[in-house]
């Protein structure tokens, strides 16, 4: 309890410092989402549905939905299905580099797929600087998806991708992202502070305190061995020496 109360008091008396790094966290990343995010946001929601007139089984059905939405989904970072986003007309030829690696680094920046597997739920964000230019993506991406997606399954199947909501252009980020950045980055700024008064300041107040006790064991053997007349009997030996000399 004692060290409990020894602490609680010197984070009261931090408390200036350590609400100073919390905002300056804050503020930090704060600065580091508003620099690194594009200034618009288009998402879309698709919902991949079998059709099959032959089976009863919906639970079948269902779960070959899920595992064509994973195929789908990873196919969408492909540079085919890059491809043929360019081949719809709806985007610049040259929005993306030339580079095959540094185009496909780009369009894993720009474009963002999220999956509900269990139910079947394809979410993609496009994020862009340009406005009309992320909902250009946005609509190729979405006329591929739902035209061309039998260019990344097998033949045979009756499967449909159809458009569940969207696209909604937001501005990016959004003042909940902006919220949860700095509250983020101030939490974790105090906590900082705390672990460091925890761990540093009862090791040097340790410290501190075995130095003064060596000191003042040091002082109390100094008083006793000049009370005991050794330091006395040391100068009479010496002064014998000098005169066995002469």
């Amino acid at each position: 309890m004692k060290q409990y109360s020894e602490f609680m008091a010197l984070v009261r008396q931090k408390l200036g410092s350590i609400i100073l790094l919390g905002i300056l966290l804050s503020a930090l990343s704060f600065l580091f989402l508003v620099s690194n995010e594009r200034n618009f946001k288009v998402s879309t929601d698709y919902l991949v549905v079998q059709n099959s007139s032959n089976s009863t089984d919906t639970y079948a059905l269902a779960k070959s939905a899920e595992y064509i939405g994973r195929i789908l989904a990873e196919g969408m970072r492909s540079e085919l299905f890059i491809n043929e986003v360019i081949k719809t007309g709806k985007v610049n030829p040259e929005f993306l580099p030339f580079d095959k690696k540094e185009k496909l680094k780009n369009w894993e920046k720009m474009v963002r797929v999220e999956q509900n597997a269990n139910l079947g739920i394809i979410s993609v964000s496009v994020f862009n600087d340009s406005q009309r230019q992320a909902a250009g993506i946005a609509e190729a991406v979405s006329e591929v998806l739902t035209t061309k997606n039998n260019l990344f399954r097998g033949e045979g199947q009756n499967i449909e991708v159809r458009i569940l909501s969207g696209p909604v252009v937001e501005k990016n980020p959004s003042l909940a992202d902006i919220i949860a950045a700095a509250v983020a980055g101030f939490v974790f700024g105090s906590f900082v502070s705390v672990v460091f008064i925890y761990y540093k300041t009862p090791g040097k107040t340790k410290t501190y305190g075995s130095s003064a006790a060596f000191g003042q064991m040091g002082m109390g053997q100094k008083e006793r061995m000049d009370r005991s007349g050794i330091f006395a009997q040391d100068d009479n030996y010496l002064e014998s020496l000098r005169n066995l000399d002469k």
